[in-house]
């Protein structure tokens, strides 16, 4: 066997650390081209600094849940002013509502009774005059029916489709019924919007205002479901009348 000559022997040991330098000063370069492209990325080169960064993130994150919460805070605040105003705008609405049903300047429906008022079918041809005005329905007769749903709770009434409002009147001139100072005939269909029942049973009393004219069949009462009383048609404006302001306490 041919043996190896010490010659030889020193060019390999001297190839493997000339090889063994090589690796290590590419590792070398290699850590340090990572080290600059960590610093040039801005990312934290050592522990210290890991914590650092860590703790302001930390801080960062809690200063945004602080502004979150002060958000929604204000938020909820804005929401229940949004929603205490909506009320507000809601309740004058309805209160300016009412006062346009109460003065009579917008229709009204709703449940009620409709009253017919006619001259009574037992009168006789050969009734005298003195006789025929007890079978006839009178100004009066009106008036009392009106009285008696008024006071029975009725909130809009009107009679052959003339709105009586506080200024409504109903009053005889000469053989003419007027209401509101325009002609009505009969039959006189009235109109009243409140609780059927009650609004009925005022009317149907023994001894009530309406008594005499179911005796002479002069009168018919219905419930109704629903029904539309429309607006006055006259004027209501004040021309002399001016509101007294509240004195203060």
């Amino acid at each position: 066997m041919a043996s190896i000559s010490p010659h030889a022997r020193g060019k390999s040991w001297l190839f493997q650390i000339t090889a063994l330098c090589i690796v290590l000063g590419m590792l070398l370069a290699l850590s340090l081209r990572t080290q600059r492209q960590v610093a040039t990325e801005g990312n934290p080169l050592h522990l210290l600094d890991v914590r650092a960064a860590l703790r302001i993130t930390k801080d960062a994150n809690h200063q945004l849940q602080k502004d979150l919460a002060a958000a929604k805070a204000e938020n909820e605040k804005l929401a229940r002013q949004q929603a205490a105003g909506l009320s507000s705008a809601q309740s004058l609405e309805r209160a300016l509502d009412e006062a346009k049903m109460l003065a009579g300047s917008v229709a009204v429906k709703g449940p009620g009774v409709l009253v017919t008022l006619h001259d009574s079918p037992k009168l006789s041809p050969t009734a005298s005059t003195s006789d025929m005005q007890n079978y006839i329905v009178h100004d009066y007769d009106l008036r009392a029916v009106v009285n008696e749903l008024f006071s029975s709770g009725a909130e809009a009434i009107s009679i052959n489709g003339h709105r009586l409002v506080a200024s409504s009147s109903i009053r005889c001139v000469g053989a003419v019924i007027l209401v509101n100072s325009v002609q009505a005939a009969p039959p006189y269909l009235i109109k009243a919007v409140g609780k059927p029942d009650v609004l009925e049973k005022s009317l149907t009393l023994p001894g009530g205002a309406a008594d005499g004219l179911f005796l002479l069949d002069m009168v018919e009462v219905k419930r109704m479901p629903e029904l539309i009383v429309p607006a006055f048609k006259g004027s209501t404006r004040f021309v002399y009348g001016k509101p007294v302001e509240q004195e203060q306490d």
